[in-house]
């Protein structure tokens, strides 16, 4: 655990940005913990905002309460195939295409 002053971090946050670990760095002001800085890589941001997201929470509190409830279909893996990337893709059946009447007055004029 590495503890640092607000001025100094301040006057030298290049540097201080470039130290960090994925150990974080506590700041303090007046002697007292003020704020913490953690180096993250472009997959951590997603990860800190939705974890951080109010609204991300509620949505998963209002899914997991539905389930409860029983109110959500279950999650059935024969409907769905994976993409190139291991990604989930919801599988289509494929329906016979619908057969529209014409109207009779069209029907006379071909």
């Amino acid at each position: 655990m590495k503890i640092e002053t607000l001025a100094h971090v301040k006057n030298q946050l290049s540097a201080v940005i470039e130290s960090l670990g994925r150990e974080p760095l506590f700041i303090s002001r007046n002697g007292k913990i003020a704020a913490v800085l953690q180096a993250c890589s472009d997959e951590d941001v997603e990860d800190y905002l939705l974890r951080n997201s109010p609204k991300f929470q509620r949505l998963i509190e209002y899914r997991r309460k539905e389930a409860e409830e029983g109110r959500v279909l279950p999650f059935d893996p024969a409907r769905y195939d994976q993409d190139d990337d291991g990604a989930p893709r919801m599988r289509v059946a494929r329906e016979k295409r619908a057969k529209y009447r014409t109207s009779r007055k069209r029907e006379k004029k071909k």
